[in-house]
């Protein structure tokens, strides 16, 4: 009988499942390893990969004789690969498992996106001698979520767009307004006592004038379909650059904003355009919730060390209906909708999507809620 290729670092079950002998249990997992639709590699403690199973030959194109002995990030050659290594994460923080989403390059330069789970691979002194890394592409899905985005982009533009032409309409007024001001003052002619005049007026006019260009900006900005753009960001910025863009919408709903924004918090890794999503997602649904007027408190705070288990925390809070205890457990998923007792929408914009932005920057978010009091919405994200 032909002998089975043993996998190097499994250890041997001392009371193997019922119905399978240890040779048995070898081939199983042998198996598994070969056919699996997901990638698998394993990592020494350099980083150098030692093993590579046939679907990971699939996605990537490279095969196992062309990465063994190659350290990972230089061949999948990850820009997040420093930020967010598994390995790294695991010895650091000494957790069991790393869950995390990265873009690895394929031998064909194509960036893939892919969602890795890996764990410690340990000695029989239970010293950890490597790592695995099961990862698999998802392409299609972030396709799928691309197209949600920009719908519910498409949605959100659609209902700001009054008040944008508003927030760009006002600014233009003025500048017109002072305009006719300095012509009747040329008119007159006695320019050297009109000088100072002159000078308080062009600044107004440049001040709304740049007023415009960021509302402006921040529009194209939120409604620019692109890939995702990991970088360094401040959460601070992200949520006055939403703020801009609602202030009519807010203006209009008689309501009161109140920001608890903490100076200097340290950077998160993250798409502004896509966290710009979510917080205008969050204030809308407020306002939504506000049919009469109210409040809207955002408040970001840091918890945690930054650079470990540190992470960012904003918390989005309105004066609304709020939501019935038993609808909480079902507002994140696709098409749920609330309404208040006299047909108010009061949520449902989209908040699959801001969970699924939020669980792509490995941050969680949770709801607080009590009909007739309001409703608070807690985000997390990792520093850097």
């Amino acid at each position: 009988m032909a002998k089975v290729k043993e996998v190097p670092q499994i250890e041997r079950l001392e009371k193997p499942a019922v119905g399978l002998d240890p040779f048995t249990m070898r081939s199983f997992i042998e198996g598994l390893l070969y056919n699996m639709q997901g990638g698998v590699f394993i990592v020494d403690r350099q980083k150098r990969i030692t093993l590579f199973y046939k679907a990971a030959e699939k996605i990537t194109g490279y095969s196992a004789s062309e990465v063994v002995g190659r350290v990972c990030q230089e061949v999948f050659r990850s820009p997040l690969c420093e930020q967010r290594c598994c390995f790294k994460e695991i010895l650091k923080k000494r957790t069991s498992v790393c869950d995390i989403e990265l873009q690895f390059h394929c031998k064909a330069s194509k960036p893939i996106p892919v969602n890795i789970t890996a764990f410690p691979l340990k000695d029989h002194e239970a010293k950890i001698v490597g790592m695995v890394e099961i990862f698999r592409d998802i392409s299609g899905l972030k396709n799928l979520q691309n197209q949600l985005i920009h719908t519910d982009k498409l949605t959100m533009m659609g209902q700001i767009a009054a008040g944008v032409a508003h927030e760009i309409n006002n600014p233009i007024n003025g500048i017109l307004t002072y305009i006719k001001l300095l012509l009747r003052k040329l008119e007159k002619g006695d320019l050297p006592s009109v000088v100072e005049d002159f000078k308080k007026y062009l600044l107004i006019m440049e001040k709304e004038t740049k007023r415009v260009g960021r509302t402006t900006k921040n529009l194209l900005d939120f409604s620019r379909r692109a890939e995702p753009d990991i970088r360094p960001i401040h959460i601070n910025e992200v949520i006055e650059h939403s703020l801009v863009l609602l202030n009519d919408q807010l203006k209009i709903g008689n309501v009161e904003v109140r920001r608890e924004l903490k100076p200097a918090l340290p950077e998160v890794m993250g798409d502004f355009g896509q966290l710009q999503q979510v917080f205008m997602n969050l204030i809308m649904n407020a306002i939504q919730a506000m049919p009469k007027g109210g409040r809207l408190e955002i408040k970001t705070a840091l918890e945690g060390e930054p650079g470990r288990e540190g992470f960012v925390r904003i918390d989005v809070s309105d004066t609304g209906c709020g939501i019935p205890e038993e609808d909480i457990p079902k507002v994140f998923d696709p098409f749920f909708t609330t309404k208040c007792k006299r047909g108010d929408t009061c949520l449902g914009l989209g908040l699959s999507i801001v969970q699924g932005i939020i669980k792509d920057h490995r941050g969680q978010i949770y709801i607080k809620s009590e009909v007739g009091k309001g409703t608070t919405f807690t985000i997390k994200i990792p520093t850097v």
